[in-house]
């Protein structure tokens, strides 16, 4: 990488910026209901060093803003106490507001373990995530981002245009190859993309809501080819620079809020120091959230998962709610193993060693960079099933919920339109509840196996549940 980042030095007054006038998040998104807003809560937890900070303590203040006509906000101080408190105000959403320095692999463990203990099961209890920036100003327009519907995407691996009204996915594995949707119009299979695709993809960052990413990285550049030759994204200094194989380096300077989804790449949300790749897409890509491993990824259960949820379930889920769903999903892999374990389960009918020692792995190594309430979910739409939840009150003070899913496609309707990546398909079916309940009681479909806790619902999709006919759980809760 040296030799690259040599070029970069060279070129760094040739900044090409790719701007556009566009405004890409303009869509309205779905609000929460007055019984949802009543129940819940926003908390802003952090450090010190941002709250003796003015700039940075301007972040915790546009949150405060943002937020305090939705949601119960509470500001805590990120300190021995801060879990604790946090257990006191169990709000929905948390919201960790750091420096670069202090978003290291240690403190994203302490939030993901620590949120998981805020009751007595094991599982997720608050959805949640981070906001830093190379400065201040990046993470302020993080905590301002405004809520929109995902139409538009980028690929620089394969994703399922289906769900996108425009998009583009350039093959990393074949030169030349790549996947075209204009709106209006049928989707392309073509096979005249540019030798070298750098600038072609700096290019549709001004167009993409939604940028999907995997191959070979680390915190310094991304390679955009996985198996044959082609340029690289670049951090320098702060900034986002296209490295093309055939052409001078270029500053990438992209128009329009988006998220970007590291899926597949190893270190892309490792913030190890201020000059790193998660901090200039933030800053130049215009990147408002952020996912990425924080590790060299090998098993990709969580990376690659998130798209289970957020892409291949269109409107259901908010990218935070796709984490939050999909580690929930691997938590519950880990729990019936530890139960089949325990229960003297034979070992061909348990999680190989591979498999739980990949669970383990990826379990805490995801970090997720933004507005954890930022409502960024994709324009609603048939998937291969309908998921509905319904609630009714009852004399003794009770409420009765109905979850029902009816599937589409018959036995295909659970079918991945596009299963790149790795450890991809079978998830459970997840359900965020609106409000969180207690004392819940299982009245039918307890034969499905689900898990009910405080704030979701989650079914696995087993042989006998993915038969292609429709099926309900009902559960009583106070």
């Amino acid at each position: 990488m040296g030799s690259f980042l040599s070029q970069i030095r060279l070129f760094t007054g040739l900044a090409i910026g790719l701007l556009s006038t566009s405004t890409l998040c303009s869509l309205p998104s779905a609000r929460l209901s007055a019984e949802e807003t009543n129940n819940a809560g926003y908390a802003i937890v952090a450090t010190p060093n941002v709250l003796a900070d003015a700039s940075w303590s301007e972040v915790v203040e546009a949150l405060k803003t943002k937020y305090e006509n939705q949601y119960v906000v509470t500001v805590i101080k990120w300190d021995d106490d801060a879990f604790s408190r946090l257990r006191e105000v169990f709000p929905k959403y948390v919201c960790f507001v750091v420096q670069p320095e202090e978003a290291t692999t240690e403190a994203l463990g302490t939030i993901w373990q620590k949120t998981r203990e805020l009751d007595d099961d094991p599982y997720g209890d608050v959805i949640w995530s981070i906001i830093t920036g190379y400065d201040s100003g990046d993470a302020l327009r993080l905590a301002k981002v405004q809520d929109c519907q995902i139409e538009r995407a980028c690929g620089g691996t394969s994703i399922p245009l289906t769900y996108f009204r425009s998009g583009v996915v350039f093959d990393e594995g074949k030169r030349n190859h790549w996947r075209v949707k204009k709106e209006g119009e049928a989707e392309e299979d073509r096979n005249d993309a540019p030798d070298d695709t750098t600038r072609a993809i700096a290019e549709e960052l001004n167009k993409a809501q939604l940028f999907v990413t995997s191959g070979h990285a680390s915190e310094r550049n991304w390679s955009i080819g996985y198996s044959y030759k082609n340029g690289f994204f670049a951090a320098k200094d702060g900034n986002l620079y296209g490295v093309p194989s055939n052409d001078k380096p270029f500053h990438i300077q992209a128009a329009g809020s988006k998220i970007h989804l590291a899926s597949g790449n190893c270190l892309f949300g490792h913030i190890d120091k201020p000059d790193c790749m998660a901090l200039a897409m933030i800053r130049d890509a215009n990147v408002d959230m952020l996912m990425g491993y924080v590790v060299p990824t090998w098993f990709g259960y969580m990376g690659w998962g998130v798209m289970d949820y957020y892409v291949e379930q269109p409107g259901r889920f908010t990218v935070s709610e796709a984490v939050f769903a999909n580690n929930q999903a691997l938590l519950h892999l880990l729990e019936k193993d530890a139960q089949d374990i325990a229960n003297g389960v034979s070992e061909d009918k348990r999680l190989s060693d591979t498999k739980r020692k990949g669970l383990l792995f990826d379990r805490d190594v995801v970090a997720l960079y933004g507005d954890p309430a930022w409502q960024n979910g994709l324009v609603p739409q048939d998937s291969g099933w309908k998921q509905t939840l319904s609630s009714e009150p009852s004399d003794n003070g009770e409420t009765k919920w109905t979850l029902t899913i009816e599937p589409l496609k018959g036995q295909a309707s659970y079918k991945l339109v596009d299963g790149n990546g790795s450890e991809r398909s079978g998830r459970p079916f997840v359900q965020l509840l609106p409000r969180r309940v207690s004392d819940v009681k299982i009245l039918t479909g307890e034969e499905y196996n689900p898990v009910i806790t405080d704030n979701f619902i989650l079914i696995p999709a087993t042989q006998s549940v993915c038969d292609g006919s429709t099926f309900s759980v009902t559960f009583s809760s106070k």
